[in-house]
């Protein structure tokens, strides 16, 4: 009996711990994108697609539901709920599986949002872009689901485990399906706006990167030269860099489907690549000026 009462204690302790972290990890820094921070409330306060737009022109696609998205305040607000009964030994199952489920949806968007920026040249890897808040918050989600008082309903714990991520991840592929194909032309169809040399792109952002972003921003240009880095990603995309002794680059996203055609490409390599420049922007973490280009194709290479 008092082996079983000590596990009791020791959960419900436990359980107030995950609803206490969660409601502070939820207003610290989530991801960066570039230089900007964005915090995990900036998504039902509006600020998450305001930065997406005015700085890497992704805005929210569908802003008829916004209004969904002040569901997320409820994650603090249950959570010290849940905290509080948990604190007293009460039944915390129903606040506990909102909110572990609202936060493990809100983790997904934040992932799946910033794996679609660097398809469009926005960094190179989500999970570095994803901060150590985010990581704790899905963990805090998971735990408070498993120790929400009293125990049992192993069936439901694991339902709402599920629920959040797979109705984010659902949501969020038919809607970046849609949009794409609606929006998109293959940038291999699209007209060329400038074909241009790597060094000498990269010399005309140096000199005056103001009137290069102006000249050059969601124009579609061909832009050849020697491949300095290739980087391959876990989703299959991969980004391709071309550098000179200046601290601007260029960085090329290419999407998956040109995998097999850049599979073999190594260092060295000349390269001529089609795709659409999203600008550039000085990075101070980098203190460097990334040129970045999104939705890009290979036009042909030559190697060593």
């Amino acid at each position: 009996m008092g082996n079983n009462t000590a596990q009791i204690q020791k959960a419900s302790w436990l359980h107030v711990f995950f609803a206490a972290g969660m409601a502070i990890a939820f207003f610290l820094p989530w991801v960066v994108w570039k230089d900007s921070l964005v915090n995990g409330y900036y998504m039902p306060s509006g600020k998450f697609f305001h930065i997406a737009e005015s700085k890497f022109n992704l805005g929210n696609l569908y802003p008829q539901i916004e209004f969904t998205f002040y569901a997320f305040w409820l994650i603090p607000v249950l959570a010290i709920v849940t905290a509080l009964l948990g604190w007293q030994k009460k039944k915390t199952i129903w606040p506990a599986f909102i909110t572990g489920a609202l936060t493990l949806s809100l983790v997904t968007v934040f992932s799946l949002f910033t794996k679609t920026l660097i398809g469009l040249g926005v960094g190179n890897n989500a999970f570095q872009m994803l901060k150590l808040p985010a990581y704790l918050s899905a963990l805090f989600a998971a735990g408070l689901i498993l120790t929400a008082l009293p125990a049992g309903k192993w069936f439901l714990r694991l339902a709402f485990l599920i629920a959040g991520p797979l109705f984010a991840f659902s949501g969020f592929m038919i809607i970046n399906k849609k949009v794409w194909s609606e929006t998109h032309t293959p940038t291999d169809k699209e007209k060329t706006d400038y074909t241009v040399t790597a060094a000498d792109l990269i010399l005309e952002f140096a000199a005056n990167d103001t009137a290069a972003n102006t000249k050059y921003r969601e124009k579609i240009l061909v832009v050849t030269g020697n491949v300095a880095q290739v980087e391959t990603q876990a989703d299959s995309t991969i980004n391709i860099k071309f550098v000179d002794t200046s601290k601007h680059f260029i960085n090329l996203s290419l999407d998956k489907q040109e995998y097999a055609n850049a599979k073999e490409i190594k260092p060295g390599d000349q390269l001529s690549v089609k795709g659409s420049c999203s600008g550039s922007t000085y990075s101070m973490i980098l203190d460097s000026t990334p040129i970045e280009f999104k939705r890009s194709t290979i036009n042909k290479t030559k190697q060593q």
